[in-house]
């Protein structure tokens, strides 16, 4: 009776000792699953939010480059049979490299503001054109309006649009924007498109291989740039460690403080320009 309780005592100690090491395999295998489905989460995870961060700083780009290039677009516009307003838009385009637009109350004035400080290091843009009831935007009112919406007062039958375009970062904030300042309210602008870190323009003279940047051209010039290489580059939300992007010159640069950017480019005609005699 001894020996058989004995070999009995024995028995449940195996049979403990064999339901712990299955506890203890099972209790592996389930923290390696588990361990699998949290890195599965957070690689879907990271994945939707660059491919939602990406989809941002497309649209953030798409927006700029439409904004930006319909105004080029309608640079220098002025009626054929109006030679004195013609004059008042001609250029129709002027660029400041690495600088801003110079406001003015008037808005007529073409000049440009050093940004040899700003760490953006952007292009600025002045684009001018006469309006008319067709092609230049206008507001409920009927009353034409600049890259805001604001009003324009006519002088005579016809008003002088001047919208200068630039990139800012405003105080207290961690994303650059572009800005617009109207001739309808100058010296005011406002923010149209967030998270553009810089604008790049390179301009093409009439009968050129190759387009040029602002500080070459001669202020006679101006009068015979046909087409605009217009560049913007958006910034990504945060640090993601990106380690660099292609900027608008086609080449891979570093990102020095970790965080996305796109370069997004259109080449634009400029559709009023006004053609040598022959």
């Amino acid at each position: 009776m001894i020996g058989r309780r004995a070999t009995g005592g024995r028995n449940t100690t195996r049979q403990a000792g064999h339901m712990l090491l299955e506890w203890l395999v099972a209790s592996a295998l389930g923290l390696v699953v588990l361990a699998g489905t949290l890195t599965l989460y957070r690689v879907q995870r990271e994945s939707f939010a660059g491919a939602a961060e990406r989809a941002r700083m497309l649209e953030a780009g798409a927006a700029a480059l439409m904004l930006v290039g319909q105004q080029i677009q309608m640079a220098g516009y002025a009626p054929l049979d109006q030679p004195a307003l013609r004059a008042r838009v001609t250029p129709g385009i002027f660029g400041c490299q690495s600088g801003r637009p110079k406001a003015t109350e008037t808005g007529g004035d073409l000049a440009c503001t050093a940004r040899s400080s700003d760490r953006l290091n952007s292009d600025g843009l002045i684009v001018r054109y006469a309006d008319d009831a067709v092609a230049t935007w206008h507001g409920a009112s009927g009353e034409p309006t600049d890259c805001l919406g604001q009003g324009v007062a006519r002088h005579g039958e016809h008003a002088v649009i001047v919208n200068r375009f630039y990139v800012a970062q405003p105080e207290r904030r961690d994303e650059p924007e572009l800005y617009c300042d109207g001739s309808g309210n100058a010296g005011h602008p406002q923010p149209v498109v967030e998270g553009i870190d810089r604008i790049e323009l390179s301009y093409w003279l009439r009968g050129a291989e190759q387009p040029i940047r602002a500080r070459a051209l001669a202020p006679m010039q101006w009068a015979d740039v046909v087409a605009v290489d217009l560049c913007v580059v958006v910034l990504g939300r945060g640090a993601s460690g990106a380690r660099g992007f292609v900027d608008c010159g086609g080449n891979r640069v570093s990102s020095l403080d970790g965080r996305r950017r796109l370069s997004l480019s259109r080449h634009l005609v400029l559709r009023n320009r006004q053609e040598p005699p022959p």
